[in-house]
């Protein structure tokens, strides 16, 4: 599925040794480092990453799917991350595993700088695509984010995986390729319930290349019994557990109580009535409700604000910092800036540049719906830099093609000059 026979060999040669160079530097990243790249406390258990190493602990351990309350089942998050982390406790062992993690990380980076290549490859060609996994491979949240103890990667790369597939069944038509995405999709809702409306993206290439409507019904029937298999684990447990059908996550309503607030500010107070329980998802539903009425109540009074704050303000916070949130694997944030920057502002040239010229083939318009989607998908909500980061390999191959242009542009000035043009 990765490099073929079918490569120019200097591609292929100068692929292999981007990943050879990545894995040696994020091993050396990772071994250097090591538990101090984790965001909390193993002792306090104060961020998500540790709280993830707990919850696999405790799964082991007792068989229960934690995560706040080890006593006590949960349905705050999916449960994806968890599963795979204590596949790696019951080989290695409870802090073995995160080292072994970590490595399973790397590996899936090279995955993902593969995934890269056939996806810049079928969009624009193969010199792009391989400038595009070089951004990628020197991109220093690659390294960090192959550090930390959270679901980012292998969510990056089912984002990828996902994406190459539905280019591929869009291109075709064949029935394997909608399998084969429909089991990536159904496995990303595992991790993040925000890919669950990856299917609008398909929906509009389908209208847009004019399917017909059995087409559209034949495929779609397949990737929804294909969800519902994958799912129905997880919804019989949640019925089991708490007498009720969830489909993705309950106790999960603090980020929308959060995006209310405009930059995040909370120094004014919630300015609603404050209601709490010892039941979690009572506490979701609470949240909600005062979500809603902070809505209502400022909505209202300051409409202009907020009508730009769930729109350019909220989008903002999501794109306008790297992830990379501390300088534990020794490199400055301000390259970190200068990276991201250069991949924004080149990709956001490049899109431009193919809405101009109406050059928007299949393939440019699933990744350019898809960033758009992902990132309206989260307005609601807290953005910030983590949840933009399974977009950025979209973006950074958007910003190959626009680098591999401007370099074709050089040579062929530097070739008219020479012949005296």
């Amino acid at each position: 599925m990765f490099i073929t026979y079918k490569e120019n060999k200097r591609i292929k040669f100068g692929l292999i040794l981007l990943e050879i160079s990545f894995i040696i530097v994020a091993l050396i990243s990772i071994f250097k480092h090591g538990n101090s790249t984790l965001l909390g406390s193993l002792e306090s258990f104060d961020n998500d990453d540790v709280k993830y190493i707990r919850s696999a602990w405790n799964l082991v351990g007792s068989g229960i799917f934690s995560y706040e309350d080890i006593s006590k089942s949960t349905v705050y998050i999916m449960p994806g991350l968890t599963f795979i982390l204590s596949f790696f406790v019951i080989i290695f062992g409870k802090f073995q595993a995160i080292v072994a993690f970590r490595i399973f990380q790397v590996f899936l980076q090279i995955c993902s700088l593969n995934l890269i290549f056939l996806i810049g490859k079928r969009v624009f060609n193969e010199k792009a695509a391989l400038i595009a996994c070089t951004i990628d491979s020197i991109y220093i949240v690659e390294i960090y984010s192959a550090n930390l103890i959270l679901m980012e990667v292998t969510f990056k790369f089912l984002i990828l995986l996902l994406i190459y597939l539905s280019i591929r069944a869009l291109e075709t038509k064949k029935t394997k390729y909608y399998v084969l995405a429909g089991i990536v999709w159904s496995l990303g809702c595992l991790f993040k319930p925000t890919i669950a409306v990856y299917p609008v993206v398909i929906f509009v290439v389908w209208i847009k290349a004019r399917y017909k409507m059995k087409e559209m019904v034949k495929y779609a029937s397949i990737v929804v019994i294909i969800f519902c298999i994958i799912m129905s684990p997880w919804w019989v447990r949640n019925y089991n557990n708490f007498n009720m059908f969830i489909p993705f996550t309950k106790s999960s309503g603090n980020p929308f109580l959060q995006g209310t607030f405009i930059n995040y500010n909370q120094d004014k107070g919630w300015g609603v009535e404050y209601r709490r329980s010892e039941d979690s998802i009572q506490n979701d539903e609470y949240e909600v409700e005062e979500g809603i009425e902070r809505l209502k109540i400022y909505g209202k009074e300051e409409t202009f604000k907020f009508a730009y704050w769930y729109t350019i303000g909220k989008t903002f916070y999501f794109w306008y910092e790297p992830f990379y949130w501390t300088q534990y694997i020794g490199i400055k944030n301000l390259l970190a800036f200068i990276e991201h920057y250069f991949i924004l502002i080149t990709a956001i040239i490049s899109i431009r540049n193919f809405v101009k010229e109406k050059n928007f083939t299949l393939g440019k318009q699933v990744m350019a719906l898809s960033i758009i989607t992902m990132n309206v998908v989260y307005l609601p909500y807290f953005t910030c830099s983590r949840y933009a980061y399974p977009l950025m390999p979209l973006m950074i191959i958007f910003s190959g093609n626009y680098v591999y242009h401007k370099m074709c542009k050089y040579r062929d000035s530097k070739i008219k000059k020479r012949q005296g043009v």
